[in-house]
């Protein structure tokens, strides 16, 4: 299924080469955006407090984010700040949690390396909603990774090897990506927002000074 998706993804990304509108911008990203940054641990009391997120160095994310303010022609609301969610705040709060702990999540992600996960940008996707009557936008960096969806497939044995049923969680309802900003609020899945190659709006390609 997942060989599927990516093949289904790459034709996208070629139809997006071809386009008249993709064309019009291409943005490109450096070798800055593989720099090493340390893990942060998102745990905490309380609903959406606690998830898993690969931490990304900041500067190679906002220099993409600065062209693509420069091509909307407006500045846009951001974190500033980079990470690519693994485990959102919603899979742990309403099925996870039932039988897995933080700890257990992050003992998984460790042992896999999280932090040196392989991934690779590929295009810059819009999401759209209709928020008291305006259209409220999210902008963000679709990314490639079999190594962080390998890392929810462990994280869903373990939960199924503590009690879970097989089936509560989904780990191929993933999509990876990049938020880089938004107008108003960062849009998610639960908005009907999603963030895969279907919403490209401008190519990522790796600029001159990338190897």
């Amino acid at each position: 299924m997942r060989a599927i998706q990516w093949v289904f993804i790459m034709i996208l990304l070629s139809s997006c080469a071809t386009s008249t509108k993709n064309q019009m911008r291409e943005f490109n990203y450096t070798d800055e955006v593989y720099t090493p940054a340390p893990f942060i641990a998102h745990e905490g009391s309380g609903p959406f407090k606690n998830y898993l997120a690969m931490n990304l160095t900041y500067s190679g994310w906002q220099s993409i984010l600065k062209d693509l303010e420069s091509a909307l022609h407006e500045p846009l609301r951001n974190r500033a700040e980079a990470h690519i969610t693994v485990i959102n705040p919603v899979e742990f709060d309403k099925v996870l949690s039932r039988h897995l702990k933080m700890k257990d999540i992050h003992q998984v992600a460790e042992k896999m390396a999280l932090q040196k996960s392989p991934y690779r940008p590929l295009c810059v996707g819009k999401g759209s909603v209709q928020i008291n009557g305006e259209e409220e936008n999210t902008y963000f960096a679709v990314v490639e990774s079999e190594a962080l969806f390998q890392i929810r497939k462990a994280i869903n044995e373990l939960y199924i090897s503590k009690g879970g049923k097989s089936g509560e969680f989904n780990p191929e309802l993933f999509f990876p990506h990049v938020t880089l900003g938004y107008t108003e609020r960062d849009l998610h899945y639960e908005d009907g927002v999603k963030k895969d190659a279907a919403s490209c709006i401008y190519k990522l390609e790796p600029g001159p000074r990338s190897k």
